[in-house]
């Protein structure tokens, strides 16, 4: 009776984990982390592309307990992920990671849906902050509960920067990079005019009218998608 008892204290529920990042060395870095230091958790996918983390979050066959996203991604931000999943659903836990200070991104995150935010490079608080917003609560100063955030969030249109086609979305990276139309026909191995072509598509889908305020949009920089 008392092994069973005290195998009751120490074994935690399964906790699934999705990881969006697009470094590969971070992603292995996290995973290999959660697996050493969690043994109660098991990363069901890893992803470098947030408009692929948003899909699996959004398919209850895919979605998993807590979502680890990165702030600054190349093709969706880390914002808008968060915001797009918590538009739709509660059921997923969001702990947001960043490599810059927290403060760059903390009232964002909280602003967007997350339910708290760690740095990138630190183990333990990593853990401790995984196994606090998948047992429901949040983590630093700010955050609300998923609930709570999809209450305020949700019935919100969709972020117009999943609008966009795959295409369209490549030549918005591209262009968030600082490339010009030559070096982004060349990348994507396109004509210039085909490049332009998807770039004004882009810009119209976004609800601008110039290239740099549809980067502004596209790499989080603007706060005019709420």
């Amino acid at each position: 009776m008392q092994d069973e008892t005290e195998s009751t204290q120490t074994v935690r529920p399964i906790v699934t984990i999705g990881l969006l990042d697009n470094d590969e060395f971070s992603l292995a870095f996290l995973e290999r982390s959660i697996g050493e230091l969690m043994p109660e958790a098991r990363v069901i996918w890893k992803t470098t592309s947030g408009r692929d983390a948003v899909a699996r979050c959004l398919d209850a066959r895919t979605s998993p307990n807590v979502l680890l996203t990165d702030m600054s991604m190349d093709e969706l931000s880390g914002l808008v992920v968060c915001k797009t999943i918590r538009t739709e659903t509660a059921r997923v836990m969001i702990l947001a990671v960043t490599s810059f200070s927290l403060a760059v991104y903390a009232a964002k995150a909280a602003e967007a849906g997350a339910q708290g935010i760690v740095p990138k490079s630190v183990e333990t608080p990593i853990i401790q902050a995984i196994r606090t917003v998948a047992a429901g609560g949040t983590w630093g100063e700010g955050f609300e509960t998923a609930a709570t955030a999809h209450a305020r969030l949700g019935g919100r249109h969709t972020p117009r920067q999943l609008l966009l086609s795959d295409r369209e979305a490549e030549a918005m990276n591209l262009c968030s990079r600082g490339l010009d139309t030559e070096q982004i026909a060349e990348n994507m191995h396109l004509s210039q005019s085909s490049v332009k072509t998807y770039l004004q598509r882009a810009i119209r889908k976004l609800g601008v009218t110039t290239r740099g305020q549809a980067v502004a949009l596209w790499t989080g920089a603007s706060e005019g998608e709420r």
